[in-house]
This record gives C-alpha cells, structure tokens and sequence, in this order.
C-alpha cells in the first residue's frame, strides 16, 4: 500500500466524493440547458431512472464536450475508488512508486506520478492526441 495514512485517503474520499456532487449538478445544469427536444431524447426511455449511474450511462450518448469532460472526471472518480478498494490508491499505475500527497490534495484522482504522468503527456502529443 502506498504511503498514505488512513486519514488522508479518508480525506482525499471526501475532496472525490464533493467532486462527484459537483459534476453531476454540472451535467444536470448543462443538460437542462440543452432543450427541452434534445434532452428528451438524450434521457429516452430512461426517464424513469434517475440514479447517478443510469444518468452517466444515458448521458455517454451526447456530444457535448463539457458534458463528455464532467462525465471523464466522474469516470476518473470511480477508477480512484475502486484503487481505494484494492489498496492501490496512490500508487503510479505506470512506476508502482508513490503518488505524493500533495498531488492527490490538488487532483485526487491521480493515477501517475508527476514524473509518469510528463511522459505520459509528452507520449500523447508525441502521437497526436492519441494515449499510447
């Protein structure tokens, strides 16, 4: 397990769970602002259901990218706690070496460290945009 005390994963749990509010009230806010046509056909037969997951699952359809980003950060969320759950937060997915509590105070979400993660970007834009 990382170098992280129960007590800050408990912590950076909360900064995730605020995070998670914050982005579903985000797509609702930029989903209501789509039109009443639009939404009722982004939402189809799933009216009914209105959970958070069923609600991710409809709104996968639409492109909009502010909707696509708020949607990439509540999939970013739940791959964070499910490293949570395997004792794996805050280990780089890449090095296997620790993620520095501060990084996770600024991204909670973080699956590389600051080193990987450089890579990581530079190998992107390295290929054009495409993650390799």
């Amino acid at each position: 397990m990382p170098a992280l005390t129960q007590q800050q994963i408990d912590h950076l749990d909360e900064l995730m769970d605020q995070r998670w509010t914050r982005e579903f009230s985000e797509i609702r806010t930029l989903l209501s602002g789509l039109g009443e046509e639009r939404q009722r056909v982004a939402l189809g037969e799933r009216a009914a259901d209105t959970s958070d997951e069923a609600l991710l699952d409809t709104l996968s359809a639409i492109d909009e990218a502010l909707i696509r980003q708020n949607l990439q950060d509540v999939r970013d969320i739940a791959a964070a706690r499910e490293r949570i759950k395997a004792g794996t937060y805050g280990e780089c997915i890449d090095c296997g070496s620790d993620i520095g509590h501060e990084r996770l105070l600024a991204y909670p979400t973080a699956k590389r460290c600051i080193d990987c993660q450089r890579e990581h970007e530079r190998r992107t834009a390295a290929s054009g945009g495409r993650a390799v």
